[in-house]
């Protein structure tokens, strides 16, 4: 544990008001410019009463304190503030507005934080900080002065120094002096009360040995015996209780600010999400610091565990969804195996690139129909329209099975760079062109399709390096890595997603004019992301099956998941 030596400075601060405070472990400067009276606002009390109401337990829950107490205050819009709050041998700080905190640490000293900024840390022994404001600062001239000013100073000479030198009508800014050192008398009764615990323990064992020595009389021997075993019983087994004590007090405490803060996190979840993250991690941070104070397995860790866990899926609306095999590809072909699906309908298009085959298979009526061709071994990317299967050939062109005639319906075009998807809207072809940074756009002709028209409007396209799937439902949708973006008639929408976690990495996008939801796939993780139309994030789906399938379509809320040669489904 570390106490704190505090002394202070106030300038004459003439046309403004400035005030310090320091009690219970909190260190508090004021500074407004223009148009405040402390009467009217009476700073102390106000932190006084707020500290017997409001627990600060960390960063964030400090943060909120102050926050709340400068609602509670209503300054001016130039007003600065300097802060601190020690918890246990931690140090939590803010500064808001022209407020600053240097520090000095062994030899160094330095700038720690100014601006609207937190930062928190452990303090060590004898670290020295100094609260203070630019107003002070612009006063001695300039940072760099300060810093040369107090650099080989310690505590008892910064506070001489204020004492000494800074007194005229001039003088202007505040400053607060911390300095902290260990409270050396509760360690000395702690370490005294281990050390006569340990010499009596090993002086009755001492007098014990010697009395069985000399003993002659099996009496005497038997009273020595008993002696040692209640001994043995009221110090080391006392000993043992004590520290049980010890650690279900500390059970007890951080079950409470777990409680505290997961409280807290459902209530701030709806407005502000990521905060309510911070506090589940925070929770899990707790559990942690709980296990390295307390050495071996316990019981309570789990409980904590699994009551943070519950918090947390339930905050990210997280579902852990079975699955059931729906369909098996082998009841046509052993050596079946699926790699890419499209929907169309209620159709399921599957390419079998090893075989060079195209399934067609109907989710309502479960039937299947093949179409072989050679050129299918040389595609990954597929589509469907109006129940007839198309491929993209590098090099060749756009292919439709009609029945079972193959038919060229786009020619090759030495336009094209890297095609990676395929997609169908109203009767119009979209290809996914990665290579050209470009979505080009088919319309429908007699023959097949006419001439290719670029997607986007003038001056909207991006660079789609990272981008690997295509939607539409009107609008366009690409996704890849963590990137997400929506297209209207050619021109980028104002399209946000919120998602809990932020680091993704999209295997594809799903949507199509039937659905009301877009639905994103994180295959690293497992994970399908349900969001609305509008990028509102509504849950996520967790399955082992979509970190194992190798694509996925979604229809009437059902997701259909391919794994090689079986099509599952979660309900």
């Amino acid at each position: 544990m570390f106490k704190a030596k505090t002394s202070f400075y106030l300038g004459k601060n003439n046309g403004y008001f400035s005030d310090i405070f320091f009690e219970e472990n909190l260190f508090f400067c004021f500074e407004a410019k223009t148009g405040f009276n402390n009467n009217e606002k009476k700073i102390s009390l106000l932190i006084k009463e707020k500290l017997q109401k409001q627990k600060i337990f960390d960063l964030a829950s400090f943060d909120e304190f102050i926050v709340s107490l400068i609602k509670e205050i209503n300054p001016p819009s130039n007003f600065s503030i300097v802060a601190g709050f020690l918890k246990d041998d931690i140090f939590y700080l803010k500064t808001i507005g022209e407020g600053m905190i240097f520090i000095k640490r062994k030899n160094n000293f330095g700038l720690l934080l100014d601006g609207d900024n937190t930062a928190s840390g452990k303090i060590e022994e004898n670290d020295f900080f100094i609260f203070t404001s630019k107003t002070l600062i612009n006063f001695f001239g300039s940072t760099f002065e300060f810093e040369k000013i107090f650099k080989e100073k310690n505590y008892h000479e910064a506070v001489n120094f204020f004492s000494s030198s800074l007194n005229s009508e001039k003088d202007q800014g505040l400053a607060l002096l911390i300095n902290f050192q260990k409270d050396f008398l509760e360690n000395y009764h702690q370490e005294d009360q281990k050390i006569k615990e340990k010499n009596l323990l090993f002086d009755r064992f001492k007098k014990t040995y010697l009395l069985m020595k000399e003993s002659k009389k099996t009496l005497t021997f038997l009273v020595v015996i008993f002696l040692t075993v209640i001994f043995f019983w009221s110090v080391v087994l006392g000993y043992q209780r004590r520290q049980n004590k010890i650690i279900s007090e500390k059970i007890k405490k951080t079950k409470e600010i777990i409680q505290e803060k997961l409280q807290m996190a459902e209530e701030v979840a709806f407005l502000n999400l990521d905060r309510a993250l911070i506090l589940i991690n925070e929770s899990e941070e707790e559990i942690e610091k709980l296990e390295k104070q307390v050495k071996g397995k316990n019981k309570d860790f789990e409980d904590l565990r699994f009551l943070v866990k519950e918090a947390k899926n339930k905050l990210l609306k997280k579902e852990e969804k079975k699955f059931t095999e729906f369909f098996d590809l082998t009841v046509d072909n052993k050596e079946a195996k699926g790699e890419r699906l499209y929907f169309d309908g209620d159709w399921l298009f599957i390419l079998d690139k090893n075989q060079g085959f195209l399934y067609k298979f109907s989710l309502e009526k479960k039937t299947l129909e093949k179409y072989q061709a050679k050129e299918l071994k040389e595609t990954s990317v597929i589509g469907g329209f109006d129940g007839k299967g198309f491929f993209y050939l590098k090099g060749k062109g756009i292919y439709r099975f009609d029945n079972d005639t193959l038919k060229k319906v786009v020619d090759n075009d030495k336009e094209w760079g890297e095609i990676i998807g395929m997609s169908f809207y109203n009767g119009n072809l979209y290809l996914l062109d990665k290579g050209k940074d470009e979505v080009w756009k088919y319309l429908p002709s007699e023959d097949g399709y006419g001439n290719k028209i670029s997607y986007f409007q003038q001056g909207e396209a991006i660079d789609l390096e990272r981008i690997n799937s295509l939607a539409i439902d009107g609008s366009v949708y690409l996704a890849g890595d963590n990137l997400v973006f929506k297209y209207t008639s050619g021109a980028k929408d104002d399209f946000q997603i919120n998602l809990p976690e932020k680091e993704n990495h999209f295997e594809k996008i799903f949507t199509n004019k039937d659905l009301n939801k877009i639905y994103l796939w994180d295959k690293k993780k497992g994970v399908l992301y349900v969001l609305e139309k509008t990028g509102e994030y509504l849950e996520q789906i967790n399955s082992p099956i979509l970190s194992k399938g190798n694509d996925l379509v979604v229809y009437k809320d059902k997701i259909y998941v391919l794994l090689e040669a079986k099509i599952y489904r979660i309900d």
